[in-house]
């Protein structure tokens, strides 16, 4: 079992904090890290879920500066359910150390995965992750609001082995030898943002990214995170992002953001989820699912606050729960305090107001004694 005694063991360190540096160098001499990628397959064979996702937020995650909030295996399977059949390329922004992308993956599929992530202490172990599961990835250490570059690798699938790691040149070495960066487009991209996130906006204010819909305010990058993630976005592809409740209702420019959305018929659903589900904040979050080239003109809400399985610290959610959010996501029909189609009338009667309890009444009246 890979408790986090035993990984440091396997890294030959005395204190988790020492991992970051100790895993960058290894990830670069491949003997030394096929080495220890058979000492963690000797004991763990289970590769879909991500190992590291409480050891790293316990040891490394930054909440105070960067809001690190690393995605329980529950909404992992949500996203998983949420994604669009034969979808073969899929982002990953903000992607930490790989849960939710790893939840994405099957090794029976042809997929190949883009990942940002900013972290320098999360980017070793997201590289980790990728290769030991032989995934074809791109995965870059960069800023995705900023868009500034750090270091960037291409891993490339073996046939009977792990990723092979090759150094992605920087924008400066591109620019040098006359490179253009092609914009790449994606089918699926899934996104885990730290929530309502300062940032300096005003240098962006001619971005492509956010030409037709304004700049997200400095005091909360939210929007800047869809955006930037909508502009990646291929033309029949499916966004599906976790954020705070604020998004769905928050006035002034984020209002503006969301009414231009749902006027350019892009928001698909809105699934609210059980509070306490993460390990550092009891905070409940949504997952709000936007698609290019939608059908139908409405937006499926989904209230499943009390789909969950209470805990002292941390509440989970089972595969019942699953289950329920994802059969009513796909069957797209009113369910009695559970789910709701609204129509474009009643979302601009709301003044493009998202918030949940708008639109799916869960009142339960009390017994008279």
């Amino acid at each position: 079992m890979l408790t986090s005694d035993v990984i440091n063991q396997i890294f030959g360190i005395k204190e988790a904090y020492e991992l970051p540096n100790v895993l960058s160098s290894i990830m670069h001499d491949e003997q030394r890290r096929e080495e220890i990628f058979r000492q963690f397959l000797e004991l763990e064979q289970d590769l879909s879920y991500d190992w590291f996702t409480d050891y790293f937020q316990t040891e490394h995650g930054d909440r105070a500066k960067l809001k690190q909030d690393y995605t329980p295996q529950g909404i992992c399977e949500i996203l998983k359910g949420l994604k669009p059949n034969g979808a073969r390329t899929i982002a990953d922004i903000c992607a930490g150390t790989g849960g939710l992308s790893i939840s994405q993956w099957s090794k029976d599929e042809e997929a190949t995965f883009y990942m940002e992530e900013l972290s320098t202490r999360a980017f070793p172990l997201l590289l980790f992750n990728m290769a030991i599961r032989n995934i074809d990835a791109t995965i870059l250490q960069v800023d995705s609001l900023t868009n500034d570059f750090t270091q960037g690798y291409r891993l490339t699938k073996k046939e009977n082995g792990f990723s092979r790691i090759e150094r992605i040149k920087t924008d400066y070495e591109q620019k040098e030898q006359g490179q253009e960066q092609e914009e790449e487009k994606f089918d699926y991209i899934i996104m885990n943002p730290p929530y309502s996130l300062n940032w300096q906006n005003k240098e962006f204010a001619e971005d492509k990214r956010f030409q037709e819909y304004g700049l997200p305010p400095t005091s909360k990058a939210d929007f800047g995170f869809i955006l930037h993630a909508l502009h990646m976005l291929q033309e029949q592809g499916t966004l599906a992002a976790i954020l705070p409740h604020g998004i769905l209702f928050r006035g002034q420019q984020e209002g503006k953001i969301r009414q231009k959305l749902i006027e350019n018929n892009l928001i698909d659903a809105i699934i609210g989820l059980p509070d306490k589900l993460f390990l550092n904040t009891g905070i409940p979050v949504c997952i709000i699912v936007l698609k290019k080239n939608k059908e139908s003109k409405d937006i499926l809400f989904i209230d499943a606050s009390k789909e969950y399985k209470k805990g002292s610290k941390q509440n989970t959610m089972e595969q019942e729960h699953i289950a329920k959010i994802l059969s009513a996501y796909h069957d797209r029909k009113d369910i009695d305090k559970f789910a709701h189609v609204a129509r474009m009338q009643e979302l601009e009667e709301n003044e493009y107001n998202l918030n949940i309890p708008r639109y799916v009444d869960t009142f339960e009246p009390e017994e008279v004694p």
